[in-house]
């Protein structure tokens, strides 16, 4: 009869082993499936700011050419007139300047 207890006992161990066993397994599992759950989050909120930063790039990149494009006008005789003659007032020889009447 000891013999028969001891089995029991025995059965009733190992019982008791498995289900920790499978009770901190299902605990990793979930455990995983939070972690993997915060890192898809994180990741979208990546991705939408690189997204964010792509078209702040493009917007610049269009920005400097406008810029190099306004830096070769500057430079150009057409330009350089255009400013004489309506910051300086100034005009070209045969040129006559008319001014509107200020009638009220």
């Amino acid at each position: 009869m000891a013999a028969g207890r001891g089995r029991i006992r025995y059965r009733k161990q190992s019982r008791a082993v498995i289900a920790g066993i499978l009770l901190v397994t299902l605990l990793f599992c979930g455990l995983l499936f939070y972690r993997t759950k915060a890192l898809q989050v994180r990741n979208s909120r990546y991705e939408a700011r690189e997204t964010e930063l792509q078209g702040q790039i493009e917007q610049e990149r269009k920005r400097s050419e406008e810029l190099e494009e306004r830096e070769i006008y500057v430079q150009t005789k057409k330009y350089i007139e255009e400013i004489a003659k309506t910051k300086l007032g100034l005009v070209n020889p045969g040129e006559t300047l008319l001014k509107p009447n200020e009638e009220e």
